[in-house]
């Protein structure tokens, strides 16, 4: 039986060959789109899955509950960097301690000088640090090495893309890299291990990793060890699991030592979490460990998707009703011979299913290609070869079920019910529409207003935030990597010999990417404003516009230890009353006299619409980790050029690294409007096709069932508009209450989007949204209309023939 099942499907489906290539396109891309967007879920489900499962049951993240503002409670995954050993020597059923983290300062200039070739690659590196018992407590594998070289504090580790970066085919193994780093530090150290690639989607990031000691030894020259704002990760091996919540209860012995040395964040409590527990990011404020992607794009994603699933599944619906209208003898004669309802539901279920199928390889196909576009573009590295095989079996298999099922039961159930006597006699006739084919077309425009909504928005949008002013002119400004105060003072010099240099200077901090929150106090309110460290000329470079008071004189002895400048929102923020200037804030207990105001500015359009409350005091030239340099807009370009070929020639040795300000504080809101943009373009285009095929199977149905009726109505007088208008009243209704329904989820759904990433973005302007209603509106009645005209141009002694 199921032999003769799968020959009456396949003699239909090769009778039918448009048929099934329309849809199994329109599928398959539509599957495409959907393992797309399951890569960012198999992203987050799969998160950490490569680890032993029985391993990792015994190993615990520190979590410090931390209070900010009196009010707000979030976590950071780091402790101050005793707490790792202390608390494995204090406390019973601690077995081990591992501390990791990341670069700091702009990481490292990476050299590997080869003597027999005399060539020096030189790059600048994320450098990761963990202790000696990183690879007792995780399975990383090696593909060359020995874990064992670990335990050697001048080891280091190498992932095989950057040892390849390095070596190229040569034996890393014992190979010695020059290792420079911020304050002039350099060091020596020798591979140990290449890594075996790892799957991105995990908590720890190894591109190459030293001994913790280095980090603990360089940090210490900047922070007080309990004080330490860029604490490490620490994970604890337990000797029983269920002890965890009890042995976080004795981390409490450790909190006033820590909230001492840091009073600007309290830790509230430690609490001990499962390895393989998933880190909330709306909640994290500090961790070195990398968490899952955050629910927002997943819905923005998954809810795309579903919307380009139903409009081929709806697709794939109509075109099947059209198709029983052609077998209606076929259903009747099967019947008559003792088909029963589930063997014809059978049957054509198994038709929906084979298209199914033959739409997920095709998506298959597709998505290969697809998928590799898409993660490039979100500098994701990761794909359908980092997937569990099994869960990606899991969903392809829903989705061909998925699929059969939306597109197929409704046909099916049609088809099974129809009288056999009737279906025999040819009195059963498929109307051309129903209000299930009208709804299910209405839903496809609708859809297709709503990404073309999408997709202008965000084109809109980019160039909105690129015109907003910053309050300051960020288009003369750029900024050069430099990891000493020593390279600052020789670069800075270079500078000034060039006459297109209008100004040069130096900060730790910069606004756009590496300003931080920290609470300040003011006569008894303790409040989190965001603080900036400059260093020598920074205000006459930024040339940031003064309401009140002076700049802060980096070389003036009183200013450099005690003056500070604020923003006017931190004015208010504070609710500062009066003359501002001379009036003291303290940070850090030390005091602070305000000396100068600017006007607010933009520093990141994605935080907050309003301006935040920013300060800005002078730190020590050790610190400093940028070079500013302002020139006129056009000539930036020219002084980059220069300044690049000044470093190399003074440290041939050091990568030059630099980036424009206006890069600075808008690359990444260009990358996700650009991004965006082409997705929502993509979907409309897409969906667009799809639409206008499944209103085109619907128009030619409707044609075919009255075809005689426009034979008399031509041979009685009706002119070809008359017909026209007639046939496509009814479709002019269905996109007209498509366009109704787009418009408004259209409106919603993009700002609802554009709310979710952007504090800082353009309103919606209701032009958009009519005129992209108006397109697919356009779209579809010039698909019905050309079909119609076809069909009406029939002669009507050809179609009142048989009457």
């Amino acid at each position: 039986m199921i032999k003769n099942y799968l020959l009456i499907a396949i003699r239909n489906l090769i009778k039918n060959k448009n048929y099934v290539i329309i849809n199994t396109l329109g599928l398959g891309i539509a599957i495409a789109c959907s393992l797309t967007a399951y890569i960012l879920i198999a992203f987050n489900i799969e998160f950490d899955d490569f680890h032993d499962e029985e391993k990792v049951s015994h190993i615990f993240r520190v979590h410090s509950h931390v209070v900010i503002n009196g009010s707000d409670f979030r976590q950071a995954v780091s402790t101050p960097t005793p707490i790792g050993p202390m608390a494995t020597a204090d406390i019973a059923g601690i077995k081990r301690y591992l501390r990791y983290a990341g670069s700091q300062g702009g990481g490292a200039s990476v050299s590997y000088i080869n003597e027999a070739t005399n060539t020096n690659n030189t790059f600048g590196e994320y450098v990761t640090y963990a202790d000696s018992t990183l690879f007792d407590f995780f399975d990383f594998p090696l593909i060359a090495g020995d874990h064992q070289a670990f335990k050697s504090l001048h080891s280091i580790f190498l992932s095989e893309t950057i040892a390849k970066k390095y070596f190229g085919d040569e034996d890393p193994i014992g190979k010695v890299l020059t290792m420079s780093f911020a304050r002039g530090v350099v060091k020596k150290v020798v591979v140990g291990g290449v890594l075996a690639k790892v799957s991105v989607n995990s908590s720890i990031y190894l591109p190459m990793v030293m001994r913790f000691e280095h980090f603990e030894e360089m940090r210490a020259l900047d922070q007080p060890v309990w004080g330490d704002w860029n604490a490490p990760a620490t994970f604890f091996e337990l000797e029983d699991p269920s002890r965890a919540d009890e042995i976080a209860g004795y981390f409490d012995k450790y909190l006033p030592r820590r909230n001492e040395a840091f009073k600007e964040q309290v830790v509230e409590r430690v609490s001990l979490e499962p390895f393989k527990s998933k880190i909330d990011p709306t909640i994290l404020t500090w961790s070195y460990v990398n968490a899952p992607i955050p629910l927002e794009p997943l819905l923005i994603f998954i809810i795309l998707a579903v919307m380009i699933m139903l409009i081929a599944c709806f697709n794939l619906t109509n075109t099947s009703i059209a198709m029983v209208a052609n077998r209606l003898k076929e259903i009747g004669v099967r019947k008559s011979l003792g088909a029963n309802k589930t063997q014809i539901i059978t049957q054509f279920m198994l038709e929906t299913v084979i298209v199914a199928l033959l739409a997920l390889v095709a998506g298959y196909v597709m998505s290969t290609i697809i998928v590799p576009e898409f993660t490039a573009m979100w500098e994701l590295p990761y794909g359908l070869s980092d997937l569990s095989g099994t869960n990606l079996m899991v969903t392809l298999l829903s989705l061909v079920l998925i699929t059969a099922l939306l597109a197929g039961v409704y046909p099916a159930l049609f088809s099974s019910k129809l009288n056999t006597i009737s279906l025999l006699k040819g009195k059963v006739q498929v109307k051309g529409t129903n209000l299930l084919t009208r709804s299910l077309v209405s839903v496809q425009f609708a859809i297709s207003v709503i990404v073309l909504i999408g997709g202008i928005v965000f084109i809109q949008n980019a160039k909105f935030q690129e015109q907003i002013d910053f309050g300051y002119q960020k288009d003369q400004l750029m900024l050069i990597d430099i990891k000493s105060e020593k390279e600052y003072h020789a670069l800075a010099a270079k500078a000034r010999l060039n006459p297109k240099v209008l100004a040069v200077g130096s900060t730790e901090h910069q606004i756009g990417y590496s300003s931080y929150p920290n609470p300040i106090s003011f006569e008894g309110q303790e409040i989190e404003v965001r603080h900036l460290e400059f260093g020598e000329y920074y205000f006459e470079t930024m040339n940031f516009d003064f309401v009140q008071g002076r700049p802060a004189d980096y070389f003036k002895t009183n200013d450099f230890e005690e003056a500070a400048v604020v923003s006017r929102q931190f004015l208010k923020t504070l609710n500062i009353q009066g003359d501002p200037i001379g009036q003291y804030v303290t940070i850090r207990e030390q005091k602070k006299k305000i000396v100068g105001v600017i006007e607010d500015f933009v520093d990141n359009v994605f935080r907050s619409k309003e301006p935040e409350p920013y300060i800005f005091y002078a730190t020590v030239g050790e610190r400093w980790r940028n070079m500013i340099v302002r020139g006129q807009a056009q000539d930036l370009s020219a002084i980059n050029k220069y300044l690049e070929s000044e470093w190399k020639k003074m440290y041939p040795t050091q990568p030059y690294s630099s980036r424009y300000q206006e890069d600075v504080v808008l690359a990444e809101s260009n990358q996700t409007n650009g991004n965006l943009k082409k997705i929502f373009l993509f979907l409309t285009i897409l969906g667009g096709l799809l639409s206008a095929s499944g209103i085109y199977s619907l128009a030619s149905l409707n044609i075919a069932k009255r075809t005689k009726e426009l034979g008399i109505r031509k041979a009685l007088g009706a002119t070809m508009q008359n017909i026209l208008y007639l046939l496509n009243k009814e479709f002019i209704i269905i996109l007209v209450t498509a366009g109704i329904l787009g418009s408004v989820g259209g409106y919603f759904g993009a700002t609802w989007i554009l709310d979710l990433i952007y504090a800082f973005h353009i309103p919606i302007q209701l032009t958009t949204v009519a005129l992209s209603a108006l397109a697919i509106f356009i779209i579809g009645i010039t698909t019905t209309s050309i079909t119609i005209y076809r069909g009406a141009q029939a002669n009507p002694v050809d179609t009142l023939r048989n009457e």
